[in-house]
């Protein structure tokens, strides 16, 4: 069973993502900060991270940067979540490092074929 950390500090978009993810038969691990997201990784090492972009003590940009700079962590896909979505923001994650860029509000189908594309899941095995 793959893990995956959802780092989101709004209760209702951490409670939909763990949902959802769980009924797609992914053990979810849900941080409300990016600090408790570093620690979560460390008990519970992810195949996959889904990190707001805005949060209170790190921010995704942050813990994306404590990930990659553990060679452990290296090659972890780390998904950007947002609800700020400017033009030329989706460009600017990708160079920064993060392997998809999702707006919210989520649109759930497309959460799912990423999560699964990224974890080289087969479309057949997607739920």
């Amino acid at each position: 069973m793959k893990t995956i950390l959802v780092a989101e500090d709004r209760d209702v978009s951490r409670e939909l993502l763990d949902a959802v993810l769980t009924a797609c038969g992914y053990f979810v691990v849900a941080a409300a900060d990016g600090l408790d997201a570093l620690l979560l990784a460390e008990q519970h090492p992810p195949d996959l991270v889904i990190v707001d972009l805005n949060m209170p003590h790190l921010d995704g940009v942050g813990v994306l940067q404590c990930l990659k700079s553990n060679p452990k962590y290296a090659f972890l896909p780390v998904v950007a979540l947002t609800a700020y979505a400017m033009e030329g923001d989706r460009e600017r994650a990708l160079e920064l490092g993060f392997s998809e860029y999702i707006t919210k509000p989520v649109n759930l189908s497309l959460l799912r074929r990423e999560v699964a594309r990224l974890l080289n899941i087969p479309s057949e095995r997607q739920h």
